[in-house]
């Protein structure tokens, strides 16, 4: 199953979209790259294969955000039903803000701890926050951590052959999206697949009820 799980994220390329143009008289726009696993091919197998643990590597860099907040909350969908929306962080402002020179990074690692519940942790420069959730009966082996609910474009980069590749996409300063999100797949025709949840464009409260997914948690952004 986690084989599956590890082609339906690699099968999901990010493809090329039009990017909103930035304003020069203030920051409309910031743009967020993604870079998936680790560099090191050894490790990446580790983890992927034997620890069962995704990684995600998020940067952000406007240096007119100097002081500004990378805001993630998050809530969590059972059987269609929205608990109510958390913070991601207690103190955001030392665990989520842009430095002096308009830079944000963290790194978020995802993994089934144990057969009933999942982990997902956030590193950030100045601390960090572990959530946990209860997984889906007989279920937790199969969740998978995906910010592919937008489109990606592949960045330029120096990576050697083999690392993975960085893709990015530009977000729009003052507006709430759902970011990432950590779920089961859905089933076609005997397959258990992920692709679709990005493909359809479908607002994720309407995702129970579209590919009846009975479990997922939504990590949301807003840049302010």
């Amino acid at each position: 199953m986690k084989f599956l799980l590890l082609y339906a994220l690699t099968s999901c390329a990010p493809v090329a979209h039009a990017q909103r143009p930035q304003a020069t008289s203030h920051p409309d726009s910031v743009r967020v790259a993604l870079h998936f696993g680790s560099d090191n091919a050894e490790l990446h197998q580790l983890m992927a294969r034997a620890l069962h643990v995704e990684k995600w590597h998020v940067e952000a860099t406007n240096p007119r955000l100097a002081g500004r907040h990378f805001h993630l909350t998050y809530q969590e969908y059972r059987n269609g039903v929205a608990a109510p929306e958390k913070e991601l962080a207690g103190d955001a402002s030392r665990l989520l803000t842009f430095d002096p020179q308009g830079r944000f990074s963290f790194d978020v690692f995802a993994r089934q701890a144990t057969e009933n519940r999942l982990e997902n942790q956030f590193l950030f420069t100045g601390g960090s926050t572990l959530k946990t959730f209860e997984a889906q009966p007989g279920k937790g082996d199969l969740y998978s951590l995906r910010p592919d609910i937008w489109p990606y474009q592949p960045r330029q980069s120096t990576l050697a052959p083999g690392q993975q590749p960085i893709a990015e996409r530009s977000f729009v300063v003052g507006q709430k999206v759902p970011f990432l999100v950590y779920t089961l797949p859905y089933e076609e025709d005997g397959w258990l697949l992920y692709c679709k949840l990005a493909q359809s464009k479908m607002p994720v409260q309407d995702w129970y009820k579209t590919f009846n997914i009975p479990h997922f948690v939504v990590y949301n952004l807003v840049v302010e």
